[in-house]
């Protein structure tokens, strides 16, 4: 089915350069600078404020959830202003970067100011204060970052490899985050016994300096990467008000597909990122060790880089993603069935278990933007920035969840459990984490299982005809 207007409604630029290794080496640093913020919000915010801070947890899952009423306003506000803006020397997403990238890094930083001397209301205001201004700071950056991807090139090749630095850059990112354990988790003798303690007050200075990374790694995404695709003389005719676009995603199952995957992914995959973090620290003793465990995160990027290309030639980007994680699945419900009592061998096979995961993690960002061009195909009309946001919002409703539910799960499942008392670390406490810790993965890489091998209907077929269609460059995608 082709496009209802019968041809496209983007053009490729030819007075810009063309697309090459610099726009992939720019784009990389997009999501590296976001993750040096992001990875450390999922890794400890609900370990900063909680157990460092003292905030009640059922006070901060409320904060989570009631901070997601401005994100309802935030998130399609901002993708459907970038659809809609005059170009600024040629460039819609990018200048939103240039002024979101600086609020990002030092909002980041000051999300985790040592309040735990502080009274209780403040903890609470500057608990809720902070996380609204990064939330709107990140929605800023990323939505148009996002974005870019749809407008940079239009190939699916090209997009696959922007797709896969990102998914580089955010795993590359995770190198510096990685050194935080070593620095916040230190050993202290309590009652006799030595003990992993994590020390909140140094997390300030930490984000300090990551800080300035960020904002080095945002401008080098803007001096890199160039805006290609753009939209022809009667998009503005085209163009529906916001709540058509927002219609259209119900019929779009590619980008439902999308976002049932990426909902999942940040409500039970990234959240476990903590829970692992606990069992480290509560089980095996060395909280440490989650440095070393952040590192195996990587371990899959690096491997698939180097086979991802000629992968998805062969297949196509949708098996490549499903069939790996066939093996992920088995090794956690292995884990959950057998307890794992060295900490060598569960990072050894959490590892393995990640190692599946590569189609999924170097291609989901690629498979948005095939979603966008699905939607102009059938809908007519491109609004890149309004159905990404759509997305990114929807993820932003599973962070919240997911900051909301651990401490709720975890005061229900081990209500005795304190990170920063030792006597609390029962059996039955410690058994609780670890359960948590491999079920919540289990779920979340089974449902992004479904969501591609059930509900995204792209076939091989459709996307040639759609990117004939659609005037675009046609590959194998």
């Amino acid at each position: 089915m082709g496009n209802s207007y019968g041809e496209s409604t983007a053009v490729q630029e030819s007075e810009k350069r063309p697309f090459g290794m610099r726009d992939i080496i720019g784009y990389f640093f997009g999501d590296f600078g976001c993750n040096l913020s992001y990875s450390v919000v999922t890794y400890y915010l609900t370990i900063f404020y909680v157990s460092y801070i003292g905030i009640e947890a059922t006070h901060f899952a409320a904060i989570m959830i009631l901070t997601r009423v401005f994100d309802a306003i935030n998130d399609p506000m901002v993708g459907y202003f970038s659809d809609r803006i005059k170009p600024i020397k040629g460039n819609r997403y990018k200048p939103f970067i240039l002024v979101g990238g600086p609020l990002l890094a030092l909002i980041s930083a000051f999300m985790y100011f040592d309040t735990s001397g502080m009274s209780y209301g403040v903890k609470l205001a500057v608990c809720a204060i902070s996380y609204v201004a990064w939330d709107f700071a990140y929605t800023l950056v990323n939505i148009p970052y996002g974005t870019l991807n749809s407008v940079i090139t239009d190939s699916s090749e090209g997009r696959t490899k922007l797709s896969t630095a990102r998914s580089i850059g955010a795993g590359v990112a995770k190198l510096p985050v990685a050194i935080i354990p070593l620095i916040v988790y230190q050993d202290k003798l309590v009652d006799g016994k030595v003990v992993s303690q994590f020390q909140g007050q140094l997390m300030f200075p930490v984000m300090l300096g990551l800080g300035v990374v960020a904002l080095i790694s945002f401008l080098l995404l803007y001096n890199n990467v160039e805006e290609r695709v753009k939209p022809d003389d009667k998009r503005g005719e085209k163009q529906p008000s916001i709540f058509t676009t927002l219609r259209t995603l119900f019929s779009n199952r590619a980008l439902i597909a999308q976002i049932i995957a990426g909902t999942a992914q940040t409500i039970f995959i990234y959240s476990a990122s903590q829970l692992h973090q606990m069992t480290l620290q509560i089980k095996y003793n060395d909280g440490g060790l989650f440095s070393w465990f952040t590192l195996i995160e990587i371990a899959p990027l690096a491997i698939g880089v180097l086979m991802i290309t000629p992968l998805v030639r062969k297949f196509g980007k949708r098996k490549v993603i499903i069939v790996p994680l066939i093996g992920t699945l088995v090794i956690y419900i292995s884990m959950l069935l057998f307890p794992v009592d060295n900490s060598t061998t569960w990072i050894i096979l959490m590892a393995i278990a990640n190692m599946f995961t590569f189609g999924f993690q170097l291609l989901s960002w690629a498979m948005i933007s095939d979603a966008i061009d699905y939607n102009e195909w059938k809908q007519g009309f491109r609004s890149d920035g309004s159905l990404y946001s759509s997305y990114i919002f929807c993820r932003k409703i599973g962070t919240a969840i997911s900051s909301a539910s651990v401490p709720l799960l975890i005061a229900y499942a081990a209500p005795s459990l304190e990170l920063n008392n030792a006597a609390t670390w029962t059996a039955s406490n410690v058994n609780a984490i670890y359960n948590m810790s491999i079920t919540f993965p289990l779920v979340g890489f089974g449902l992004v299982f479904i969501a591609y091998l059930l509900v995204f209907n792209i076939t091989t077929e459709d996307y040639h005809a759609m990117q004939k269609d659609l005037g675009h460059t046609i590959d194998n995608g």
